[in-house]
C-alpha cells in the first residue's frame, strides 16, 4: 500500500486525551448529533472558525448607530436651548449628566 493511498483513503486510529467528564460530555453531544464520537470530534474540529460571540455588548454596528442617534438628539436639544436663549440651563443639564455618568463609572 502506498503512502499517498494511506494518507488520502484509509483511516487510522488516533488517540485523544480527555478526563472522564470531558469524554462523557463529548459522547453525549455526539449521540445527540446522531454521530459516532470520531465523526463528532472530526467534524467539530474541522468546522470553519466562527467569529467570537459578543456576549457582553451589542454588535459594533448597533453601538455606532446608537451613538449617532444619541449625539443627534443631544445636538437637537442644544439647538433648541440656544434658540430659546437658555444657554445656562443647557450647561447645567450637561454638568448634571457628566456627574451622573462619573458616578456610574465610579460604582463599576
Amino acid at each position: 500500500m502506498s503512502d499517498s493511498k494511506n494518507a488520502k483513503g484509509r483511516k487510522k486510529p488516533r488517540s485523544v486525551m480527555a478526563d472522564d467528564s470531558q469524554w462523557h460530555l463529548i459522547a453525549r453531544r455526539a449521540r445527540a448529533a446522531g454521530m459516532s464520537i470520531s465523526q463528532f470530534v472530526i467534524e467539530r474540529a474541522l468546522e470553519p472558525a466562527r467569529p467570537p460571540v459578543e456576549t457582553d455588548s451589542l454588535p459594533v454596528a448597533v453601538q455606532r448607530g446608537a451613538a449617532v442617534d444619541l449625539r443627534t438628539l443631544a445636538l437637537a436639544e442644544r439647538l433648541r436651548f440656544e434658540t430659546a436663549d437658555a444657554h445656562a440651563a443647557w450647561r447645567r443639564l450637561v454638568e448634571e449628566a457628566e456627574a451622573s455618568v462619573a458616578a456610574d463609572e465610579a460604582q463599576r
